[in-house]
């Protein structure tokens, strides 16, 4: 099995890749809580290229795309926010707003490959924070690479249970 986690760029191949990730980690979260019919009109939304153009060339955002035998499995995206937890006022820190695998690549393997090119990219940051859905299978590896949960809040758009999970540098 060959593991290459790479950065990936606002091109064709790149939103494609991206698009095809996404639906799947929408279809993942969010299946079991609104009828199909609602679910494929939030995923047509979500997957506007335009808006996915114009996010990923962004300067402030970097997205890393993890492939098993050179097919797309999983992805991260991270970025400046100037929404935060208060906890991390005074802190450089930095927002994950994706960290995705497909489930059944969900091996740690392939976790660590596209944790350690986060971390080797974002190491002059003093801390990450990221939401994830409380029931996210990728807890128990977010928490064994450092990351607690901070808060318990509610994921929009459908009002689901999710924490706040906090990586610092200096625990």
């Amino acid at each position: 099995m060959n593991i290459v986690s790479k950065f990936t760029v606002g091109s064709e191949d790149g939103i494609g890749q991206l698009f095809f990730l996404r639906e799947a980690q929408i279809r993942e979260m969010y299946a079991n809580v609104t009828p199909p019919s609602g679910l494929l009109i939030y995923i047509k939304a979500e997957l506007n290229y335009e808006s996915a153009i114009n996010e990923l060339n962004d300067l402030s955002t970097q997205m890393i795309i993890v492939s098993v035998d050179n097919e797309p499995v999983g992805f991260a995206i991270f970025k400046h926010s100037p929404n935060f937890p208060d906890i991390l006022l005074g802190k450089k820190a930095l927002h994950y707003s994706s960290f995705f695998i497909l489930p059944e690549h969900d091996l740690p393997e392939v976790c660590s490959s596209l944790w350690q090119k986060c971390l080797s990219v974002t190491k002059s940051y003093d801390a990450h924070w990221i939401e994830v859905l409380e029931n996210d299978p990728l807890i128990p590896f977010l928490e064994s690479c450092g990351f607690i949960k901070h808060t318990q809040s509610l994921m929009p758009p459908f009002d689901q249970r999710s924490f706040i999970m906090i990586w610092s540098k200096n625990k």
